[in-house]
């Protein structure tokens, strides 16, 4: 069942997907921005000693990247560790400043207001950040009718050295911590479960997506009614066969 819905979001969107590609190098030579204007190298955010939380995210987005900030924020204000938390903005028109506004209501839900190194933010251009989500095998496009990016929902365990550990999927981070450690040892983790969840704003031209869904949703309330029917079924022949007996 899970599978025929995923088929199907894929089908709406062929051009977001995610190709993993642990222990490949991540290219930190890449030019980024931080929040304060600085110019730095990818590479900055590393000092070979602690790994990094990376998530690719924009300010503008509407839907699941606030929810999939607000997962690793709560996580990593559950499970506290030695790591580095940082945002790239897949937006290349995104201003340091609108960074630097997202980064203090980052560092807030944290708990560290004001300590721009405890949750860094980076903008970048065009070329940068594709450069980056193609080695992480993130793939992702613009949506003209909605100005907005469709992009799966992950985050990614990065080594101190730079290289890819880990790919954490979803919205909400239970292994975060247990993550970050493996990576910190250099531990590279490919994902068993293949499942991908698209971030894309919902609106009622999307009629793809809204088929696809309604049609999980039915084939799962199928699902659930033949299973019951089968039970009660079930256990009428036993009362029966008990009482015959």
């Amino acid at each position: 069942m899970i599978a025929l819905f995923l088929a199907a979001l894929a089908a709406a969107t062929p051009a977001i997907g995610l190709d993993e590609h642990v222990g490949d190098a991540l290219p930190l030579n890449l030019p980024f921005t931080t929040p304060t204007g600085e110019h730095v190298p990818l590479g900055s955010v590393f000092d070979g000693k602690h790994p990094v939380l990376l998530i690719l995210a924009y300010a503008r987005c509407e839907m699941l990247c606030s929810v999939v900030l607000h997962g690793a924020t709560d996580a990593i204000v559950a499970h506290p560790g030695d790591y580095t938390p940082v945002v790239i903005s897949l937006d290349p028109h995104e201003t340091p400043g609108e960074a630097g506004r997202r980064q203090e209501k980052l560092l807030a839900d944290i708990h560290h207001p004001g300590d721009r190194a405890a949750f860094r933010y980076l903008v970048g251009d065009d070329a940068a950040i594709h450069a980056l989500a193609s080695t992480l095998g993130f793939h992702y496009a613009w949506d003209e009718r909605t100005q907005q990016y469709a992009h799966p929902v992950v985050i990614f365990a990065i080594t101190p050295d730079g290289r890819i550990a880990e790919y954490l999927r979803g919205v909400t981070f239970p292994g975060l911590a247990a993550a970050m450690d493996r990576a910190a040892h250099g531990t590279t983790t490919t994902s068993l479960a293949q499942d991908l969840v698209a971030c894309f704003h919902f609106d009622p031209s999307l009629a793809k997506y809204g088929r696809a869904i309604q049609l999980f949703w039915r084939l799962g309330a199928a699902v659930v009614l033949v299973s019951l029917l089968a039970l009660v079924g079930g256990l009428v022949v036993l009362e029966r066969r008990r009482r015959a007996t």
